[in-house]
C-alpha cells in the first residue's frame, strides 16, 4: 500500500484508544449486567408508538449479543412496559435471551492480531443466575402455575425479563435513553444511535456508561423514502399503517386469499394451504409477499387467518386488509412482531379509512401460478417494487 501511494512509512501515525469496558467480575469471566443500543427512529411502531419515539434493544452482557442480532429484549424508550414479544407466557419463554457474552479473566490467548473473539466466551444464562447483577434483571417462571412472577424467587425457573428497570423503574434507564438521543440530534443534526452498558452491582449504586454516539447506522438512501403521489397513482396498494423501512425490489411472486372464494369459517383451512405453498415457495428458495384479510397469526380464527411462523417462514412482505366479513382490529405484525423485526419483513394494512386501497382486479387478472380453494399464487415477469416510509407509516406496491 505505501509503495503503491508513495507514502513514507515513517510519516504514518494511528491513534489507539484504551476504553474501560463496563462491567463486573463473575468468576472467570467479566461482563455488564445488560448492554445495548438505542436508535432516533423506530421502523415498527405498534399501536401508539410513533416511529420518532426511538427503540432500544438490551441483553445481559457484552453487546455482542445486539450488535449481531442475537436474542435481545426490544422497547420504545418512551413506552418502556409496552413489549409485544412478552405479551404472554409462552411469548416470554420462547423470546427471553438464553445466552450472553463475556470476556475470559483466564483462558484467554495472548496474541491479539487474530481478533477479540477468542478472548470472549457464549456462555449459557443459566449459569449465572446467582450472580447478583443477574437476578436484578430476572423474573421466575413457576410451570406448575404456568405463570411468570417478577423478581428473583425460590421455587422457580429464573427468566431474564429486566422488569425491574423497565416495569418497575428501579433505574431510570427510558428517561436517561430519550434525553441523551436528543442530546445526540441537536449536537450531529442528524438521528443517532447510542451503544451503552450498565453495571448493577450487589451493594452500590447502578452505574450507567455511554460507550459510543453516533449518527444513526442506516444508509441515507433507505431512511430517506419519499412517497411520491405519482407512486401512489401506480400502485396497486398503498397503506398508511406500514412497518419497516426502506425499497424492496427482489421478489416476483404473490400469494392471496382469493376474495371470491374466501370464507370466514374457514380460516384454519387457509392457514393450511398457506403453510403448504409457503413449504413450497421456500424449496424454490423464492421469497413472496402475502395478501390477506384481518390479523395474520390471529388465535382467534373469526378475526384472521390462524397461522404459525412455520407456516409463513418464506414470507417477505405481509399485507392485512380489511373486509366486510372480518372487522378486526389491525393487528401491525404483533403476533409474529420478534420475527418481522429481526427479518426487516415489511407488514402493511390496508385500512377501511377511505384512503388505504388494494386493487383486488388488477391482482385477479394477473396469470395464475397456483391456486388451492381459498388461495391464488401469481408470478410476474418483474420483480415488484415495495416502498416504506417508515418515517410517515406509508407505503405503496407498484408492480
Amino acid at each position: 500500500f505505501a509503495r503503491s501511494t508513495y507514502h513514507r512509512i515513517e510519516e504514518e501515525k494511528m491513534a489507539v484508544v484504551i476504553q474501560h469496558l463496563t462491567g463486573e467480575a463473575c468468576g472467570d469471566y467479566f461482563y455488564p449486567a445488560l448492554a445495548g443500543v438505542v436508535q432516533s427512529y423506530n421502523f415498527y411502531p405498534i399501536g401508539y408508538m410513533k416511529p420518532e419515539d426511538g427503540i432500544a434493544h438490551i441483553a445481559l452482557g457484552l453487546g455482542k449479543t445486539v450488535v449481531e442480532g442475537g436474542t435481545s429484549l426490544r422497547f420504545s424508550p418512551k413506552y418502556p412496559q409496552f413489549l409485544p414479544q412478552f405479551s404472554t407466557v409462552d411469548d416470554i419463554l420462547k423470546n427471553a435471551q438464553r445466552f450472553l457474552y463475556a470476556l475470559k479473566l483466564t483462558d484467554f490467548p495472548e496474541n491479539l492480531s487474530i481478533g477479540e473473539d477468542p478472548t470472549l466466551a457464549r456462555l449459557a444464562v443459566d449459569d449465572f443466575h446467582d450472580n447478583a447483577c443477574v437476578q436484578a434483571i430476572s423474573s421466575t417462571y413457576y410451570p406448575q402455575e404456568h405463570r411468570i412472577r417478577d423478581g428473583a424467587q425460590s421455587g422457580g425457573f429464573p427468566v431474564v425479563t429486566f422488569a425491574n428497570i423497565l416495569k418497575y423503574q428501579a433505574f431510570p434507564l427510558p428517561e436517561i435513553l430519550s434525553d441523551i438521543l436528543e442530546i445526540g440530534r441537536r449536537g450531529m443534526g442528524c438521528p443517532g444511535e447510542i451503544e451503552f452498558a450498565m453495571n448493577l452491582a450487589a451493594g452500590q449504586k447502578p452505574e450507567f456508561d455511554l460507550l459510543q454516539i453516533r449518527p444513526m447506522a442506516v444508509a441515507r438512501q433507505k431512511l430517506e423514502i419519499e412517497i411520491l403521489a405519482e407512486d401512489i397513482e401506480r400502485a396497486f396498494c398503498y397503506s398508511t399503517m406500514a412497518l419497516g423501512n426502506g425499497e424492496v425490489t427482489d421478489i416476483a411472486d404473490i400469494v392471496f386469499v382469493n376474495p371470491a372464494t374466501f370464507e370466514a369459517a374457514r380460516t384454519i383451512d387457509i392457514a393450511g394451504e398457506v403453510g403448504r405453498l409457503n413449504k413450497q415457495l421456500e424449496v424454490q428458495k423464492r421469497k413472496y409477499l402475502l395478501i390477506g384479510p384481518g390479523r395474520w397469526g390471529s388465535a382467534d380464527r373469526w378475526l384472521g387467518i390462524p397461522v404459525k411462523w412455520n407456516d409463513i417462514s418464506g414470507v417477505r412482505a405481509m399485507v392485512e386488509t380489511a373486509t366486510e366479513a372480518l372487522r378486526a382490529d389491525p393487528s401491525q405484525g404483533s403476533h409474529f412482531f420478534h420475527n418481522i423485526t429481526s427479518l426487516d419483513i415489511s407488514y402493511l394494512t390496508t385500512a377501511a379509512n377511505g384512503t388505504d386501497f388494494i386493487d383486488w382486479d388488477w391482482l385477479l387478472a394477473q396469470p395464475t401460478e397456483a391456486a388451492t380453494t381459498y388461495l391464488r399464487h401469481i408470478r410476474l415477469a418483474k420483480p415488484l417494487t415495495i416502498k416504506i416510509d417508515g418515517k410517515h407509516s406509508q407505503a405503496v406496491i407498484v408492480a
